[in-house]
């Protein structure tokens, strides 16, 4: 079910001819009323087509909150989400056998309402700045993205060569600024382009974008003829 594991870091796709249209994707936000403008009336036109897998450690909230708050980085990953333990199974095996047997499949809408709106809310509780004095929000910020997941071209290319994504403490980040942009001073991060978003921001800019790419991807190595 969907792409391989590929350890080579080669490309499936020709990034240079390839060109997609972007399109929302959503249902109505539960979040707490905060202010966040997101997914009214955006609908998928693959909607009913199951385009991710989700583990099982992060497949249910209690799970998710758990995970994100305590462990580490979540992977995204050509329709994949895995959490550390799961991608370091599939990588010792060498094949998706066991996490598409134990995962959850979800259509778009499911994976919006069901984890990314889940996940913004953990991040947004736990990782938000607060001014300690008045136990007051001091900023609509709740994430720092890398130049290269802030691009649209870069992330496309990004995940159109088999790169993860990674979510993390309220960054989000390539491979290579995993372990640079988390640990690095607001001044260093200044220098280095990084990006502070709100929720919708990252939506809009990120999460939005990566529907369409990722149906393509799907499509391209046949995912969606084997749920048929």
């Amino acid at each position: 079910m969907g792409a391989h594991v590929d350890q080579t870091s080669k490309a499936y796709f020709d990034v240079q001819h390839r060109k997609y249209t972007a399109y929302n994707i959503g249902a109505a936000c539960n979040l707490p009323n905060d202010g966040l403008s997101l997914i009214n009336n955006r609908a998928s036109k693959g909607d009913s087509r199951k385009s991710w897998s989700v583990c099982h450690h992060l497949s249910n909230f209690e799970g998710l909150i758990d995970y994100y708050i305590t462990n580490g980085s979540i992977m995204l990953l050509l329709g994949k989400c895995f959490c550390q333990d799961c991608c370091e199974t599939i990588l010792s095996q060498g094949d998706l056998n066991e996490f598409i047997q134990s995962c959850d499949h979800l259509t778009d809408r499911e994976f919006q309402e069901e984890f990314i709106y889940p996940l913004y809310r953990i991040n947004r509780e736990a990782f938000r700045t607060r001014k300690s004095y008045v136990g007051k929000e001091s900023t609509r910020w709740t994430w720092i993205s890398c130049p290269h997941i802030a691009d649209e071209n870069e992330l496309e290319k990004i995940y159109l060569n088999c790169d993860p994504i990674f979510l993390s403490e309220g960054f989000v980040t390539c491979k290579h600024c995993l372990n640079i942009v988390p640990s690095s001073s607001i001044f260093m991060q200044a220098l280095l382009e990084c990006e502070p978003m709100t929720d919708e921001q990252l939506q809009q800019r990120v999460i939005d974008h990566l529907y369409p790419i990722n149906h393509d991807v799907l499509e391209a190595v046949g995912h969606y003829d084997r749920q048929i």
